[in-house]
């Protein structure tokens, strides 16, 4: 049964009013169904603002330039829609929608041609009637209809007879399980948003406990142990207060009891792979006891960097086990090796370290304040730099879904028709093919810019023109300036010491810990990428700063009770922005790309 409280869906709604636009004046398979679906009901949901856009703020990303323009059959579903809607009593009227909405997309999926204009109001009806004759239990939990699930997705089967007669009856019956899927995870998503207190930004917290679970899956070649980790127990704290540590440990030990090589390990987080450097480095014996020094006492290990500028270690694998070797990308859940007893080792277990901002023997701190056995798979989505979580597969599903419920014309054309390419190239170049869309629609609406394929303004000053940048001739050469730009913020990068700097100033300060971070994350990448401006400039401009955006941050009037600067070649000192003035500003600049991020990947 669907027996998740329709309830959840009970916030303040905001109706679709005419078109919509996205700021950009800063800067058909079904594969893996329940992976896909979220970007589906984000990417629709996005344009019809139900139940949880008021939560994301969609709100902050409009503004008056590059509208969104709807096809007139587009226009009139909603219209539809919206009537439909309105029929129902209050208890029904989000619920309908995300029927309707749901089993319109599975059409769309499999129907060929099926178009807007296809979904007359008797249909929408008639699909929400299905699953509206709802019970109560006495537990509280709603079953959204008497005849029980089976009996529903028979009926949805019938009903989807009436699109295509060729439909066969084994693919009817699949689109009916999509459709309970759909929902099933929709819900599921809202539910957890709430338990959470979640946003659509990260709080830190990205690294998953190192333990595997034990069924693995396979993408691309690449075997990932991502479920429910197996039953483990730290046997050996950070500061290590026992016999073998004597108060030295710098690690926490982990360990089970399912022998050497019976427990898979895995990065912790997205990164790159520095050690081991050769498979020489992979075959030491399961023999392990203190003192033995083979891999300087790690025996069979793996190091890892990460963009965050911090390292994992994983330490006393099982010989033969290492997945891995320099070089290598890694990305969260893959498997890198299987638990031992190599090394200076007592027994079968994983030593592991996380070493904050360097590699030295120093910088190790408390993995726990990094990850927790009791959650292990935290839902905080890290907007990483350099690597994405998506499959290839995903990432083109994802962006196909955006292109058919946006309907922005720039965006089909020069991005998702270009799904595979940009996901590639950026991968190859170093950068997350995610960030390299999402700038993109933030800094240019995914339009060339004069003509050449500088989606992301880079190079181009505040007030100057296209051909202020370099001269860029293809998609895949814009994608490869813009990786090497951002290179420029990771640890050791010419923007480095700067993004240090002011992360540090901001810390002090007390701002929003949103608007700053550490060089090689998205944070301290924009507190250096983008800037507000020296002085509270009034009335300023988009490419000028100043009042323009601190009057949409703070709300409109604001800089009429601050001190600004009329004229900007003399601008008093009051009129002076604050540190924390300027860390909203990144904080706001960041949340037009995580939301922009959340509508098209669903993450």
């Amino acid at each position: 049964m669907i027996e998740e409280d329709r309830r959840k869906c009970k916030k303040k709604k905001n109706n679709k009013d005419g078109k919509e636009s996205i700021d950009v004046s800063s800067s058909k398979t079904v594969l893996i169904f329940k992976l896909v679906v979220i970007a589906f009901v984000f990417s629709s949901f996005l344009v019809l603002s139900v139940c949880f856009v008021n939560k994301y703020k969609i709100d902050n990303i409009l503004s008056i330039n590059n509208i969104i323009a709807y096809s007139d059959e587009e226009e009139e579903y909603y219209d539809r829609l919206k009537e439909v809607y309105n029929e129902y009593n209050d208890e029904d009227k989000e619920f309908s929608e995300l029927v309707i909405t749901s089993t319109f997309t599975i059409i769309q999926m499999n129907v060929q041609d099926f178009s807007f204009a296809d979904m007359t109001k008797g249909r929408m009806r008639e699909v929400a009637d299905l699953m509206l004759d709802e019970v109560e239990h006495e537990d509280g939990t709603i079953t959204y209809t008497a005849k029980g699930k089976e009996a529903a997705k028979e009926s949805l089967a019938e009903y989807f007879k009436q699109f295509d007669s060729d439909l066969e009856e084994i693919t009817r019956k699949r689109m009916a399980n999509d459709v309970f899927d759909y929902i099933d995870s929709y819900l599921e998503f809202i539910g957890e948003a709430e338990d959470e207190g979640s946003s659509s930004s990260c709080d830190g917290n990205s690294y998953w406990w190192p333990i595997g679970s034990a069924e693995t899956t396979t993408e691309n070649g690449v075997t990932f142990a991502s479920g429910d980790p197996v039953a483990s127990t730290i046997t050996a704290t950070f500061a290590g207060d026992d016999s073998v540590h004597n108060g030295n440990h710098g690690a926490i030990d982990i360990s089970n009891g399912n022998g050497v090589g019976g427990t898979n390990i895995i990065a912790a987080k997205d990164g790159v792979v520095i050690y081991p450097t050769s498979e020489e480095l992979t075959q030491f014996a399961d023999n392990g006891y203190v003192g033995n020094p083979e891999g300087g006492g790690f025996g069979n290990y793996v190091v890892i960097q990460h963009s965050d500028g911090n390292y994992t270690y994983y330490a006393h694998m099982a010989q033969n086990s290492i997945t891995v070797i320099a070089g290598d990308s890694v990305r969260q859940g893959q498997v890198i090796g299987k638990m031992g007893h190599s090394g200076s080792s007592t027994g079968t277990h994983l030593h592991f370290e996380v070493r904050a901002g360097g590699n030295a023997h120093a910088n190790r701190v408390d993995p726990l304040d990094y990850v927790s056995i009791d959650n292990p798979r935290p839902g905080c989505v890290d907007f990483s730099l350099t690597s994405t979580s998506l499959s290839k597969q995903e990432f083109i599903s994802k962006m196909e879904a955006y292109c058919t419920n946006s309907g922005n014309s720039d965006f089909c054309t020069n991005f998702s028709s270009h799904a595979a390419e940009v996901y590639d190239v950026s991968l190859d170049s170093g950068v997350n093919p995610e960030l390299v869309v999402v700038t993109a629609g933030t800094e240019q609406g995914w339009q060339k810019c004069g003509g050449l394929y500088n989606f992301w303004g880079i190079g181009i000053p505040n007030g100057a023109g296209c051909s202020a940048g370099p001269q860029l001739t293809s998609l895949a050469a814009g994608i490869r300036e813009y990786a090497s730009t951002l290179a420029e913020y990771q640890p050791g990068g010419s923007h480095a010491s700067s993004i240090e700097q002011r992360n540090q100033e901001r810390e002090e300060a007390g701002c929003d810990d949103a608007g700053h971070g550490p060089p090689g994350s998205l944070a301290g990448m924009q507190s250096v990428y983008s800037w507000i401006g020296d002085y509270r400039f009034s009335p300023g401009s988009w490419g000028m700063g100043g009042c323009v955006y601190l009057d949409i941050i703070y709300g409109s009037g604001y800089c009429s009770t601050q001190s600004v600067c009329t004229n900007y070649s003399s601008c008093p000192s009051s009129s002076a922005t604050t540190v924390c003035e300027q860390n909203d500003y990144t904080a706001w600049q960041l949340q037009e790309k995580l939301e922009l991020r959340n509508a098209i990947f669903g993450l």
